[in-house]
């Protein structure tokens, strides 16, 4: 089992927030994608899945409603 995610959703909702921040820095650093989805989940928790969606939230690839369907109800403050 994976650890729960480290952010509520206040934090996920706000695509400014200082862990997209942090996203896109890393992504900005030239880091791949693999890298980026690995600090993810050592820093913020969850599964590879959850990292690699945060990721592409942060690069506003998709929205991040995509993000909160893939969490569990439990997961999420």
């Amino acid at each position: 089992m994976h650890p729960p995610l480290k952010v509520g959703k206040d934090t996920l909702l706000n695509i400014n927030s200082i862990e997209y921040q942090w996203i896109r820095n890393l992504v900005s650093e030239g880091n791949p994608p693999q890298q980026i989805n690995a600090a993810i989940q050592r820093c913020l928790g969850g599964s590879p899945a959850t990292a690699d969606i945060m990721r592409q939230v942060a690069l506003r690839q998709i929205p991040v409603n995509q993000l909160l369907r893939e969490l569990p109800k439990a997961a999420i403050n």
